[in-house]
């Protein structure tokens, strides 16, 4: 239930759906300020437990990893990615399944 209304505060009056199609149309870059506050929120999370993509071969290949706190490997997750809206699509899905508890389909 909290999930829900830090959702609905943040996407102010859009609908989730139209804000998945944005991200989907621009994964990267400038969005609309709803859309960037949502992102801008389920990137902040604490360096331990938190997703992130590591390019393994330059402007070819990322993996999706978990971090494990400063100091600490990381720990490379299920996914190989060689496009990068293919992989910020994959780890925008599981934070908004982390923190909303929403299942996004492809």
């Amino acid at each position: 239930m909290v999930a829900r209304l830090e959702l609905e505060r943040l996407i102010n009056g859009r609908s989730l759906d139209e804000l998945v199609a944005e991200f989907r149309v621009k994964t990267t870059g400038q969005h609309s300020p709803e859309l960037q506050r949502l992102v801008n929120r389920i990137r902040s999370e604490p360096m331990t437990g938190k997703l992130a993509l590591l390019c393994t071969r330059p402007h070819e290949e990322w993996r999706l990893v978990q971090m494990n706190g400063r100091g600490k490997p990381m720990t490379l997750l299920d996914g190989v990615f060689h496009n990068l809206d293919d992989a910020e699509w994959e780890i925008f899905k599981r934070r908004i399944k982390r923190h909303f508890d929403i299942e996004l389909n492809d």
